[in-house]
């Protein structure tokens, strides 16, 4: 059941609250005040000390939570980005800093000098040799997607039109077009083609191992020893032939991996934009309702690539409740069992903010913890997602 807990996060963090959670959390992902002074629905506005100070604080009180293999991301932009990363490099330790994503941001028209363009999404880890490789299918990928979408396609047209022949030879085309236009070399090793169109490579299925013959009946295999290499296992030949997935060439077997199956490690730099944050939130029919609120794709981007089916999600930050509706989304895709667990204040809305006259529009007390339920809340009466949530006030509002 996922959890949401109004009130102070240090308080609940430190508390009782969340004992049985102790060592487990897999993804803790926060959002906190950029300490920008330019956000008028909340408070954004501390000296640095105290900002940073605030900040650790809560950040030292959730550590005790995160799995021995689990991921911490924190978005921040550059007023106080090195000012985070040192306290944090002392805190997780330097050995354990994954790295820092860069995400885009939408241009301003009013910048005297720098328009800055972008923000940041700190990573690391309790402990960095405990992590899962951070891989993605390229498909994720939005500008890799286009390109294995748009080759797939015409490849398989090529195939339906004219036949196996002409459509190898147009995907070399391809191959060679693609790679130049775009200055990328790993599309080069999918250079084949199956019978219905799929393009794929095949990877030898020979190891630097004692020579051996291979003999399995059962899938009517039968292969002489190589000179200086082994083969792999018998079971793995077994597996591969059962997923369709064993492929000759020459009379020599390969296991094929297919296009759009391809990985890739995470890029640093993300084509996420703030905006797409607020339209997520348009989407729901709760336009205006929250100044900054993160891309729902970010989020999904960030959780899918440490965690996996029946982890736990914490964000205690939590906001407008962009990280509850991306694990309802992940739930939904990709049919896990992800949990989440949200923290936030009755933090009050600024009176003269446009937000707080769009809550009263809205029938909901103007602060940001109401915004939150009702965004989760407006995601189940749409019929998008069918996961209830318990829900604990855990102090007096603010």
């Amino acid at each position: 059941m996922h959890k949401i807990f109004i009130g102070d996060n240090t308080n609940i963090l430190l508390g009782d609250k969340l004992l049985e959670y102790k060592n487990k959390i897999k993804v803790i992902y926060i959002d906190p005040p950029y300490n920008t002074k330019s956000i008028k629905s909340y408070s954004d506005n501390k000296n640095s000390n105290i900002w940073i100070n605030t900040i650790m604080k809560s950040i030292k009180s959730s550590y005790p939570y995160l799995s021995e293999n689990g991921v911490f991301y924190i978005s921040i932009d550059d007023n106080e980005y090195a000012y985070l990363k040192v306290a944090c490099d002392n805190l997780f330790g330097k050995e354990n800093f994954i790295g820092t994503f860069i995400t885009q941001q939408a241009q301003r028209s009013n910048s005297k000098l720098i328009n800055t363009v972008h923000e940041y999404v700190l990573c690391y880890a309790k402990n960095k040799k405990s992590v899962k490789e951070f891989k993605l299918k390229r498909i994720e990928i939005a500008e890799q997607k286009e390109i294995i979408f748009n080759l797939q396609k015409k490849i398989k047209d090529y195939l339906l039109s004219y036949g196996y022949s002409t459509a190898y030879s147009e995907l070399k085309k391809e191959i060679k077009s693609i790679c130049e236009k775009n200055n990328i070399t790993w599309l080069k090793n999918y250079n084949c083609i199956d019978e219905n169109g799929n393009i794929y490579f095949g990877k030898d299925l020979s190891t630097p191992s004692k020579p051996r013959e291979v003999d399995i009946p059962s899938i009517n295999l039968h292969l002489k020893p190589l000179k200086t290499r082994g083969w792999s296992s018998d079971e793995k030949f077994i597996h591969l032939y059962k997923q369709n997935k064993l492929v000759f060439k020459s009379g020599r077997p390969y296991e094929k991996h297919l296009l759009t199956d391809a990985e890739d490690s995470a890029p640093s730099v993300l084509n996420f934009y703030s905006r797409q944050g607020t339209n997520d939130l348009n989407k729901l029919g709760l336009r205006g309702l929250f100044d900054t609120p993160k891309p729902v794709n970010l989020i999904k981007f960030l959780i899918k690539l440490a965690a996996k089916n029946n982890d736990t999600v914490l964000d205690f930050f939590a906001g407008s409740g962009t990280t509850g509706q991306a694990v309802y989304e992940i739930n939904n895709e990709e049919h896990l069992n992800l949990q989440f667990i949200l923290i936030q204040r009755n933090e009050m809305i600024d009176e003269k903010s446009d937000i707080y006259k769009n809550c009263q529009k809205y029938n909901i007390e103007p602060n940001v913890a109401e915004i939150l339920k009702l965004r989760l809340n407006t995601c189940l009466m749409k019929n998008l997602y069918s996961e209830k949530y318990e829900i604990e006030e855990c102090d007096e509002k603010q």
